[in-house]
């Protein structure tokens, strides 16, 4: 039986958070969607939930403090940004900071998809 992953999902905007969602739950790998409106309550549900993905705004992964919570919280979770656009100064921004993977709103469930893909080949670490 294939493993499933669960994702926190942090999002300011309601509606594009609701769309994201749905299209994760939709996959047949991932058997938990948690969402979140944003940084206020990310650290708790990461910290509580300990998910596969956290997949966030870019905006909020740029403060350190946040990145550092998520990394200590959630040592084993992977972290994704969320951007507008997949243009190269967003990517090059993931980049820096160390991210798992940058993946614009729209495609996020394709990312992901993908990143689970990767992890279940043989050899591959599910980090």
């Amino acid at each position: 039986m294939p493993r499933t992953f669960s994702v926190l999902l942090a999002e300011p905007n309601s509606l594009l958070r609701e769309k994201m969602a749905g299209v994760l739950t939709r996959s047949r790998h991932i058997w938990c969607v948690i969402q979140v409106d944003g940084s206020s309550n990310l650290a708790r549900a990461a910290a509580q939930a300990q998910p596969d993905f956290i997949a966030a705004d870019l905006a909020i992964l740029k403060d350190p403090e946040m990145l550092g919570f998520l990394r200590r919280a959630s040592a084993d979770s992977r972290i994704i940004a969320l951007v507008d656009a997949r243009s190269e100064p967003y990517m090059k921004v993931a980049r820096e900071l160390g991210l798992d993977g940058a993946f614009e709103k729209g495609r996020v469930g394709e990312g992901i998809r993908a990143m689970i893909n990767t992890a279940e080949e043989p050899g591959e670490a599910t980090h």
